[in-house]
């Protein structure tokens, strides 16, 4: 057994009966509203605060097309699914106007073959609380995915803008642990996926740093577990990597869930199911992978390019043009801001201050939010919604407001 920093006993709470608090990305409320599609009988948790309506998208006489795009997908497979519903609602998620978060519900031996495509196969166990912040994280995960896809395109390849050494690598899988189950988890994995076992906390957080991962499966005690998760979650370069947790008691598969696992495997499991659920874990996180590295990079290309006088008008209109087409099936908008004129007083400019502005703003604002500086316009920012423009509006006024400049 190895031995962890932080001896379960020393816990500040009893993680097993915690409450739900928010996730490391802090998505604690859906970025997209719009009914959420259930198959196969999912509960509907209405004490979860914010939980949408729910509609059975696997009825056959359900009309897909008649309202607007869903937030999320929940299929059970532990309920009764007739193939054909599962048929139905596979073939009215392809005809969706865009991506939304597609989430299964399985146990140890459910069949996953004739499944849509999803964004997470998990425990069928995991609590209302924990679902709900999941189907927040993957909406968001989506749209950092677009954001980075669009900026690839209209900014085109950023070469020698430096990758940071936890987004650099091939596909990798990191099991933390003494590998009790290492054999399964080498049968099951994707091919080209590189498994690098740590047997310690410290061992685990020295991999995470020097090369990407997709995943990491901690094989080892719930307590030790839920620290270590809360751990790497807890530094911002590892907050949105896929954890996945083996548990031997059905106790503790709510707390795992609840202290950030994406998954938590219980009992015995084919072969076929929990490959199925490492592959779709896999998937997001490359996916997660190369949205940070591309947002990365092209941060640092335009805070230098706003250092000598930012992008030009047209580069920027054709972002604004892609961007908002890949916000507006979802019922968002951009939220355009000026940061010069509406963070504060034009009149009080002087200098540098717009500059300082503008790393404040970029500073503050998340990754997948467009800060730069546009040719004749100076600083601006562009948010995938109004309130997230109130919100840097807000912070940025409180830090003027304190600092001397």
């Amino acid at each position: 057994m190895p031995v962890w920093p932080c001896a379960s006993s020393a816990w500040p709470r009893p993680w097993r009966e915690a409450v739900s608090e928010p996730d490391p990305d802090g998505d604690s409320a859906l970025l997209w509203q719009g009914p959420l599609w259930r198959a196969g009988g999912v509960p509907s948790p209405t004490a979860v605060p914010g939980w949408p309506q729910e509609v059975d998208a696997a009825a056959e006489d359900f009309a897909a097309g008649a309202g607007p795009l869903p937030c999320a997908v929940v299929i059970d497979l532990t309920a009764y699914l007739p193939d054909a519903g599962l048929a139905r609602i596979g073939a009215r998620i392809a005809g969706l106007a865009g991506e939304v978060p597609v989430v299964v519900l399985c146990a140890g031996d459910s069949p996953l073959a004739g499944l849509p495509r999803a964004h997470a196969i998990v425990e069928a166990a995991i609590p209302p609380d924990a679902l709900f912040r999941m189907l927040c994280a993957l909406q968001r995960a989506i749209l950092r995915a677009e954001e980075a896809r669009i900026r690839r395109i209209v900014f085109g390849r950023l070469p020698d803008y430096g990758s940071a050494p936890h987004h650099q690598g091939t596909s990798g899988l990191l099991v933390v642990g003494l590998g009790r189950r290492f054999a399964d988890l080498d049968d099951a994995r994707r091919r080209n996926v590189e498994i690098v076992g740590a047997f310690t906390a410290d061992m685990a957080e020295t991999y995470l740093s020097q090369r990407a991962f997709d995943a990491a499966i901690l094989d080892t005690s719930a307590d030790e577990a839920a620290y270590l998760i809360e751990r790497i979650l807890r530094d911002p370069r590892f907050a949105r990597l896929p954890i996945l947790a083996f548990c031997d008691a059905w106790d503790d598969i709510a707390g795992l869930f609840r202290a950030g696992a994406n998954d938590v495997f219980h009992g015995a499991m084919t072969r076929e199911t929990l490959a199925g659920r490492l592959a779709a874990a896999i998937r997001l996180g490359k996916r997660r992978r190369l949205a940070d590295r591309l947002l990365a990079e092209s941060r640092i290309w335009l805070l230098r390019k706003a250092a000598a006088g930012g992008i030009s008008q047209s580069l920027y209109d054709a972002y604004l043009a892609r961007a908002r087409q890949a916000v507006v099936a979802r019922g968002l908008d951009l939220a355009e801001m000026r940061l010069t004129t509406e963070a504060v007083e034009a009149a009080s400019l002087a200098g540098d201050l717009a500059g300082t502005i503008l790393s404040i703003a970029d500073a503050t604002s998340r990754e997948e939010d467009l800060v730069c500086a546009v040719e004749g316009r100076g600083p601006v920012a562009v948010f995938k919604n109004e309130q997230a423009g109130h919100r840097l509006r807000a912070r940025i006024d409180a830090i003027l407001g304190r600092t001397a400049l």
